[in-house]
């Protein structure tokens, strides 16, 4: 059956986000234009301006697109399992030491340095970083809540230290790989949210990140 107009738009969406996504975590943002990104797709430069507009809406698309993959990918992960330190190692695996963690891990920093050079982008990542806290908010409190964890701060608080802790441990992870045991981790994240529980023991330790 063929595709229809819709259908084939999507699709080049999906195929320039991707290239995109792939391109700006493993070169840096400023390396990759847009021929670049449009090569990668198998597209045209048209086909990226018609889409986003500018380079620039195509930062930003990738950074709505990677919001959304994240929060649904680890939601997922979390749902896999009713013990805690289980539903603590999935976060940590997906976030700095489990497969395509590296990628996304990347592509954010890329994402923060870009903001630190521009304002349009920087407004735009801390508005979408806003949204972010507020929802990771809610959900550690429904979360802290059902496993009866007794944090020491708010859960505004502690979504921002939780994303604080998540994110220095994956720059370690990649600094010195093997240095952030999922063990380590889950105990880390546990102590921060005022959970006393032992190690994991039934998810497979991960190998170490690779830093190139």
């Amino acid at each position: 059956m063929a595709r229809t107009q819709e259908q084939r738009r999507a699709d080049t969406r999906a195929r320039l986000l991707e290239a995109a996504a792939e391109l700006f975590a493993t070169r840096g943002i400023d390396a990759v234009s847009i021929d670049a990104v449009a090569d990668a797709a198998d597209r045209t430069s048209g086909a990226v301006y018609d889409h986003f507009g500018s380079k620039h809406g195509l930062v930003l698309a990738v950074l709505d697109s990677w919001k959304r993959s994240f929060l649904s990918v680890m939601s997922a992960e979390v749902a896999a399992s009713d013990d805690p330190a289980d539903q603590l190692a999935a976060v940590w695996e997906h976030v700095g030491a489990g497969p395509g963690a590296e990628r996304w891990a990347l592509l954010e920093h890329e994402l923060q340095l870009r903001a630190a050079r521009d304002p349009e982008v920087a407004a735009a990542l801390a508005a979408r970083a806003a949204e972010g806290r507020r929802r990771s908010a809610r959900e550690l409190a429904g979360w802290c809540q059902a496993v009866g964890a007794r944090p020491g701060v708010d859960p505004d608080d502690l979504a921002v230290l939780v994303k604080a802790l998540l994110s220095g441990l994956e720059l370690q992870q990649r600094a010195e790989p093997g240095s952030v045991p999922t063990a380590l981790a889950v105990q880390g994240l546990a102590a921060l949210m005022g959970l006393d529980m032992p190690a994991p023991t039934g998810r497979r330790q991960p190998a170490a990140a690779s830093t190139t």
